[in-house]
């Protein structure tokens, strides 16, 4: 009885092989400056004679270009080459792009076989142990290409500055640099006893090709330019795990919705100013929080909450927040000196925007 069933066993591996006849082998390297005129070979090996396409998607799973041989291949390994340009020659923006490979062994439209890495990798949530030199730079390694959220903060208080917002990373070691300070420059995050530091992200899928060197043209406005729709993921259809490997939720959000909103944090009332240019708070005043309109719509495709610190402690929470709003707030108790009044807008698919402001309280309050 095993006998058969080792017998039938090599039977379908051997029937999952055959059936496997189209693939992308490995690349050399898994970055590119097209900018800079370079080019990037996709080897594609397939086990039958026909015509192969390459399919280069966004990842957001726009077409943005589709490479096809001249000719009708025997079985065997091809190289296509992708100048890094989409189908209206526009050099695309620094970003990740998934090639999928198809081939058409017969006549028909539509392909025989297709290699789409996306179906079986891609979004593993990665565990970071982030190293913070001498010098203010975050390093870290990782073991595949990736995309990658890096925040520094204050334990217990307020999220103040993003670093990395969800960009992509090849393997191997990693630097970014930073100046160890919080996004209004008003604390050295980097020299703070409770400095909190996060370094997460997701593995992009296999094969997935990497673009640097172009500095005129963002992936936001590359694709509003196209008309592309942003849609959110239904996560009721959505995978959340693979082979026992947790699957980011940010593997699936579109990159419109996975940003740092641009918030503000204004007071209410025009306030006399000391003489280092700082407004004299002496009674209750109105803070007004609002967010860039450019960054609405990716906020309100979930709940979000406004969160304010006073000197980087908790103070008060919308916790059904929304913008424009204004908050009341009363610094009576303060000690005399400089305050920071910072605010967090937070959403609940993981994005957070911030904005502080400096008063002076006099002694006489």
């Amino acid at each position: 009885m095993r006998y058969w069933i080792t017998i039938l066993t090599l039977l379908l591996s051997v029937s999952t092989l055959c059936q496997a006849s189209v693939s992308i082998k490995e690349f050399k390297h898994q970055e590119f400056n097209p900018s800079a005129g370079k080019r990037f070979a996709i080897p594609v090996k397939i086990g039958k004679p026909g015509s192969i396409k390459v399919v280069i998607y966004s990842s957001d799973g726009d077409v943005v270009r589709t490479l096809s041989s001249s000719y009708k291949a025997k079985a065997g390994t091809y190289t296509l080459s992708w100048d890094g340009k989409d189908e209206d020659k526009t050099i695309v923006p620094n970003e990740a792009y998934i090639p999928v490979a198809k081939l058409y062994s017969g006549k028909k439209d539509k392909p025989n076989f297709v290699y789409d890495s996306r179906n079986t990798s891609g979004g593993k949530e990665i565990k970071i142990n982030p190293n913070l030199n001498t010098q203010g730079h975050i390093d870290f390694t990782l073991k595949r290409p990736s995309r990658i959220l890096a925040r520094a903060g204050i334990k217990s208080g307020p999220m103040m500055k993003t670093i990395l917002d969800w960009q992509v990373r090849g393997s191997g070691r990693n630097r970014l640099a930073w100046d160890g300070y919080d996004q209004d420059k008003m604390v050295n995050l980097a020299q703070h006893k409770r400095l909190a530091l996060l370094v997460t992200g997701f593995e992009l899928p296999d094969h997935a090709i990497i673009t640097n060197g172009n500095k005129s043209l963002s992936y936001t406005v590359w694709r509003k330019t196209k008309k592309w729709p942003s849609v959110m993921p239904d996560f009721k259809k959505k995978p959340l795990e693979r082979n026992g490997q947790r699957i980011s939720r940010h593997y699936y959000l579109p990159r419109s919705v996975d940003i740092e909103p641009r918030v503000s944090l204004a007071l209410g009332e025009k306030l006399p100013l000391n003489p280092d240019g700082l407004p004299i708070v002496t009674k209750p005043i109105s803070l007004k929080v609002d967010m860039h309109k450019d960054d609405r719509w990716a906020m309100k495709q979930s709940l979000y909450e406004v969160a304010f610190f006073l000197d980087y402690e908790f103070i008060s929470e919308e916790e059904q927040g929304y913008v424009p709003l204004t908050w009341r707030w009363n610094p009576a108790g303060l000690k005399p000196g400089i305050h920071v009044i910072s605010v967090n807008v937070s959403g609940f698919n993981g994005q957070v925007g911030v904005k502080s402001v400096t008063i002076f309280v006099p002694k006489q309050l």
